[in-house]
């Protein structure tokens, strides 16, 4: 079990902004993705990010890691006995799409060019937006910090790509999505989801893999987490969000919760 301390900002003016503070921590994490960008400042330690079929990347204290929406990684401890301390910056895509807009006058979603950096500039504005945040301060002084944040990453290591993916996904892919994200608590079964993508088993699973970068039973898992957030964020019961999440008890749910997200629900609830 991995010791450290944990714990979140949401700032109640700021929708769609998360900031995770993560002190003397030795979780890994699972191949993954996230629907938004993730920044992530290292202060101590350093892990490797590895990107299957892509390589490593290892980020040490004082650089940052860049994750676009959609881009599958892990976080790999470099031996048992590393302690990491850092911070992860979540912005919605809205966020980042509406700075986009202002600096480049256009609608284009932001796109890293890198996965690690080390900016002294972005560091000291993401610095500066949670200091903000911790602090409460006015609607305006939030705001500013955000702005200059967002501004130092996009304009310094962001492209600015179309919001027309690049590659036409498969139908069949956008059908046995669209079916595991509507049965979030129900056990899918690879022939129900075959029948539904209208494929054979083995097809579905090679064409859903290298579209997503992740199997479905691993995708059906993260979206379950993802709606698993949403809840608590609501204010959900913790029993009643392992239920509607598709988890067969509240120790099976808190088990995988802080598989993929290295804090327990009640941790992410105490915001």
């Amino acid at each position: 079990m991995s010791k450290g301390k944990i714990q979140y900002l949401r700032p109640k003016e700021v929708v769609g902004l998360e900031i995770q503070e993560v002190i003397n921590s030795n979780h890994s994490f699972p191949n993954h993705t996230h629907g938004f960008h993730s920044v992530g400042v290292m202060e101590a330690g350093g892990c490797y990010c590895r990107q299957p079929g892509a390589g490593s990347s290892f980020v040490r204290g004082g650089e940052i890691a860049l994750f676009n929406p959609g881009l599958v990684h892990s976080g790999v401890l470099t031996s048992p006995e590393t302690r990491l301390t850092y911070r992860v910056f979540s912005f919605d895509n809205p966020l980042l799409e509406k700075a986009a807009r202002d600096l480049a006058e256009k609608e284009r979603l932001p796109e890293f060019k890198s996965v690690v950096i080390q900016d002294n500039l972005a560091t000291h504005s993401l610095t500066q937006l949670n200091n903000a945040a911790v602090a409460q301060t006015s609607r305006l002084e939030l705001d500013t910090a955000l702005s200059q944040a967002a501004a130092a990453l996009l304009t310094r290591h962001c492209e600015l790509s179309s919001k027309v993916p690049k590659t036409k996904e498969p139908q069949a892919v956008r059908r046995a999505r669209n079916y595991l994200n509507e049965n979030l608590s129900e056990k899918v079964t690879l022939d129900e989801l075959s029948k539904v993508a209208g494929l054979s088993r083995y097809h579905l699973l090679r064409v859903f893999r290298e579209t997503v970068g992740l199997p479905p039973h691993n995708y059906h898992i993260q979206q379950r987490i993802d709606h698993a957030k949403r809840l608590l964020r609501s204010g959900t019961p913790l029993a009643q969000v392992a239920l509607d999440s598709g988890f067969s008890d509240q120790s099976h749910f808190t088990n995988v919760f802080r598989k993929y997200t290295g804090a327990t629900p009640t941790q992410y609830t105490q915001a």
